[in-house]
């Protein structure tokens, strides 16, 4: 199960559904989800062989280290699919056939609760997409999720750690509290003429910097201890994040259309909107 060392100097905004453990009992999390809370899943047990992964050769199979695709309409990884691909990446018939057996056992055990928890959503059914991470990350720099082009989909994330070592976070800020910081940071002309991606970007980078090498920020942090086969989903536009060490997860994320939020003003544009909208009004006062 997840361990948590909390910091007092940040709102604890960790829920734990320990009750959740299968399909059958699962529920929705989506108003605590938009509400920028991370939510773990300590008893929820999915078949994952630990030391395969822990194993798995990433830098002889590269392609590996950050492996996605989309699911059919079916939920299904379309198996004979990923073998033909996953056979032709790693030129390994042995090897994308155990991969393909694990992906479908996994995400045959996953996504019937995945659907539970998020069941007040109706996903978009072309945006479905699942991604291997087995890359090793260490002292990863703080932030909250950007692009380089604004995103108007909304999405639904749970993490799996994969591994036979915990996976660690630090965390800090939600998006509201970074809001409140940096309120007369930010010039106002900035707000004006930058567009929302733009705004998002410079929320995180004047909060927390913008590379690895500048992550040595004065900010609090919690630092949650993901053990092997721990599920958990968080906003992660919403919460600042840094992996300080993990070698093998998976994500899940279906995508909708902002509009059909449980609360489209949680939305990270929509955020930023009102931001500015508030920042802008109040100078003019």
């Amino acid at each position: 199960m997840a361990e948590l060392f909390a910091n007092p100097n940040l709102p604890n905004y960790f829920v734990e559904a320990p009750d959740v453990t299968s399909a059958e009992n699962a529920r929705s999390f989506v108003a605590d989800y938009e509400a920028a809370k991370v939510i773990t899943f300590a008893n929820l047990k999915v078949p994952i062989d630990h030391e395969f992964w822990s194993a798995l050769d990433t830098d002889k199979h590269s392609f590996l280290k950050k492996y996605s695709f989309n699911l059919d309409a079916e939920d299904h990884c379309g198996r004979e699919r990923q073998f033909r691909n996953l056979s032709a990446a790693a030129g390994d018939e042995g090897l994308a056939n155990f991969l393909s057996g694990q992906f479908d056992a996994i995400l045959d055990t996953l996504l019937p609760i995945y659907r539970k928890i998020f069941s007040e959503y109706q996903f978009d059914e072309s945006r479905k997409k699942v991604v291997w991470r087995l890359n090793t990350i260490m002292n990863q720099n703080m932030h909250i999720d950007t692009y380089k082009d604004e995103n108007e989909q909304h999405f639904a994330r749970m993490f799996v750690n994969l591994d036979n070592q915990p996976r660690i976070w630090h965390t800090s800020w939600m998006i509201d509290d970074i809001l409140h910081r940096i309120w007369n940071k930010i010039p106002t002309a900035s707000l004006e003429n930058k567009t929302r991606g733009e705004i998002w970007r410079e929320l995180n980078y004047n909060t927390f910097g913008k590379s690895t090498g500048e992550w040595w920020d004065d900010q609090p942090r919690h630092v949650a201890y993901f053990d092997p086969g721990d599920v958990w989903v968080v906003d992660s536009r919403q919460i600042a994040h840094q992996i300080f060490y993990g070698r093998r997860a998976l994500s899940i994320d279906f995508s909708l259309p902002k509009q059909l939020m449980k609360n489209p003003s949680r939305h990270y544009l929509a955020i930023v909107e009102q931001f500015r909208a508030a920042v802008l009004n109040q100078g003019r006062a």
